[in-house]
């Protein structure tokens, strides 16, 4: 049995709101304390390896982590957030004043991502099992810690559970939130 923990990067200085997928904010003061106290309550745990995407939020997230373990962060395309297209930097909202009947579809069944988008929830999927695929098998002593964002964790979650995508993407992590998952 193995032990992951799965963290969604704590907050940026990007607006609230706004689709950030492909931009790089950095952490903001609020998100470096997130991390701060993050850290403190991952402190005791026997974590071995730090994973996260290679988007400043999510390194600065795991490098704060890191440092409690003295452990160098891993960092992976593979985890990065679903890349948001034309809606980069845009609020979501308006989508769906623009897109009505894309963001209505979306809401429906999150699969059917905006043609507008720069990729799939397919696409996204695929990535993240990819890295999970190269990560396999996990190493029965200690734990792993993977930080990323609020869909490459939804789709990764899925990925480990089989959980229906759908259900992972409904019970997205809060900012500087963690999920312990058991594989193996």
């Amino acid at each position: 049995m193995s032990r992951v923990w799965l963290i969604r990067h704590a907050a940026s200085t990007a607006p609230p709101g706004l689709a950030v997928g492909a931009t790089d904010p950095p952490l903001s003061d609020q998100g470096r304390e997130q991390a701060r106290r993050l850290a403190a309550t991952m402190a005791s745990r026997p974590l071995v390896r730090i994973l996260s995407s290679d988007r400043q939020r999510a390194l600065d997230t795991a490098r704060i982590l890191a440092e409690q373990h003295g452990l160098v962060v891993e960092p992976s395309v593979a985890l990065r957030e679903i890349d948001f297209g034309a809606w980069e930097g845009r609020s979501l909202s308006d989508l769906w004043r623009e897109e009505p009947a894309a963001a209505k579809a979306w809401t429906d069944d999150i699969r059917l991502t905006p043609q507008s988008f720069g990729e799939s929830l397919d696409d996204l999927q695929r990535r993240v099992a990819g890295f999970w695929a190269l990560l396999l098998p996990l190493p029965d002593l200690g734990e792993i810690v993977v930080v990323a964002h609020g869909g490459s964790l939804a789709a990764l979650t899925a990925v480990i559970t089989g959980e229906p995508i759908p259900d992972t993407f409904a019970a997205r992590l809060p900012l500087a939130g963690a999920i312990e998952l058991t594989t193996g």
